[in-house]
């Protein structure tokens, strides 16, 4: 008997330990999981609370926990009703700001049934909605891949653009990048953000063109529960509260509508975004990289973009040059495009000829850096062999080349030109007849003044070159 008594009670001690041992495990894990926990009893009284909820909710643990949860906190529990109800929720958005706390949560809470089926307690989850923004930009894919080391080219207006845009990345100046379709502006936008005190911090790239009108405003500002028809039953958070603590890329923001880019410079300048359907707003610390392939100044003057909007995104312009104009970096270009194409097929680099060059350098490519890299992904996947001699005529037609046929060849009749560089041709004519009198060339070329200096700065003619005068009357 009593070698029995002595044997039980030595095995329900070692239960004693390993439950006390389990327990000091479980509570290991719930104080440093990232999410806050606490447990709610059906009386009201806080049962448990981890070390990440009391830090949100500004509690002290120890002191809390066996205290009724109204004592604790100066605002109305969103989890009470549940008691009645007998209804959780998963992923709620609360906002609270009190005295004593101001905070951003993703909130779930989950009942507990006893026998009777009643709400003995309530297990409440929450995290704060900058971890959701963080998740949710890594799995829409928004991030910056691109940093300066991965811009190609040594021309002398590709190095001036880099230049302006790491100085602009050391600031949090608004930017606006001009250039033609394909010529690299969210490569420069991605490097801008990368090179910025904000690099940690999410990148956001909207493409304002491909955005519906009806949808643009809730997609960039967001909306709240049930603000209008179709709206999802829990909100959804806007592209700049996405962004907020990095960079938001806005593209073609040429193509924003009139009344959202009033909107738009209102989150500018007050650092507030208001959701539809929403009463308050929401600060926002984000740094706007926009970029445009239309003259906004033109614009402008047509009443098509706002000229306050204008001037608050374009503090720091910086323009990328066509692949045209910059035709010394068309062969680095093709290089790091064949080694980037042969890399994904797992083959042996492809080796061009002089000749097969020389097309590419000859050739006008309207559709620029892309177009190049179309040319050059197609010709790997399309040649057997390690060299190519020449390239296909069809592939670069000769009446989008530039000062020569695209072929390497002459063209048979008058080289085709593009409008854009007739226009730079007249430009560049009329300050040349008239001495760089910028208020007789914009009167002789019929436009005014400021789509003049539009044209000089697009162009890269110096705007003060041959002692630019403004002449009389300004």
């Amino acid at each position: 008997m009593g070698a029995s008594f002595l044997a039980r009670t030595l095995d329900l001690l070692e239960q004693a330990r390993s439950l006390q041992q389990l327990v000091g495990e479980q509570r290991a894990i719930i104080d440093h999981i990232s999410d806050g926990l606490l447990v709610l009893r059906r009386d009201g009284v806080l049962r448990h609370v981890n070390a990440p909820g009391a830090r949100m909710l500004n509690l002290d643990p120890a002191a809390a926990v066996g205290r009724p949860f109204r004592d604790l906190v100066d605002f109305e529990p969103h989890i009470m009703p549940i008691f009645a109800s007998g209804q959780g929720y998963t992923d709620r958005e609360l906002r609270v700001r009190t005295g004593t706390v101001d905070i951003h949560i993703l909130d779930t809470a989950v009942p507990i049934l006893g026998e009777d089926g009643t709400v003995v307690s309530i297990v409440n989850t929450f995290h704060e909605m900058t971890r959701a923004k963080r998740l949710s930009n890594r799995l829409a894919g928004d991030r910056a891949r691109y940093r300066f080391s991965d811009v190609v080219g040594q021309s002398p207006l590709m190095r001036e653009a880099v230049a302006v845009a790491e100085r602009a990345a050391r600031s949090d100046a608004g930017v606006l990048l001009y250039g033609e379709s394909g010529t690299g502006k969210e490569v420069f936008a991605q490097s801008i953000h990368n090179a910025s005190r904000r690099a940690n911090g999410p990148f956001v790239a909207v493409n304002c063109a491909a955005l519906p009108r009806d949808l643009i405003e809730s997609e960039m500002f967001g909306y709240t529960p049930g603000s209008f028809t179709g709206a999802d039953r829990a909100g959804r958070l806007g592209r700049f509260e996405l962004a907020a603590g990095g960079t938001i890329f806005l593209d073609e923001i040429s193509e924003m509508p009139l009344d959202v880019q009033a909107k738009l410079l209102r989150v500018l300048q007050e650092r507030q975004v208001t959701r539809i359907g929403a009463a308050a707003s929401v600060g926002v610390d984000v740094r706007v990289v926009a970029a445009a392939n239309r003259d906004l100044g033109e614009m402008v003057e047509n009443r098509a973009f706002r000229e306050d909007l204008y001037y608050r995104l374009n503090v720091m312009r910086i323009d990328l040059p066509p692949l045209r104009r910059r035709r010394d970096d068309i062969p680095a270009l093709a290089l790091d495009a064949i080694r980037r194409s042969c890399a994904l097929l797992h083959r042996p680099a492809l080796h061009l000829s002089a000749k097969a060059m020389r097309q590419l350098a000859s050739y006008g490519w309207p559709g620029n850096v892309r177009q190049l890299q179309n040319v050059i992904e197609r010709l790997v996947n399309m040649t057997d062999a390690d060299e190519v001699d020449e390239l296909p005529a069809d592939w670069l037609p000769a009446s989008e080349a530039e000062g020569g046929a695209a072929a390497g060849a002459p063209l048979s009749g008058a080289a085709v030109e593009t409008l854009e560089d007739a226009e730079r041709r007249a430009v560049g004519a009329a300050l040349e007849a008239f001495g760089f009198n910028l208020t007789r060339t914009a009167e002789a070329l019929g436009i005014a003044r400021p789509t003049l200096y539009a044209k000089i700065r697009k162009f890269g003619y110096p705007a003060n070159g041959r002692a630019a005068r403004a002449g009389p009357g300004g």
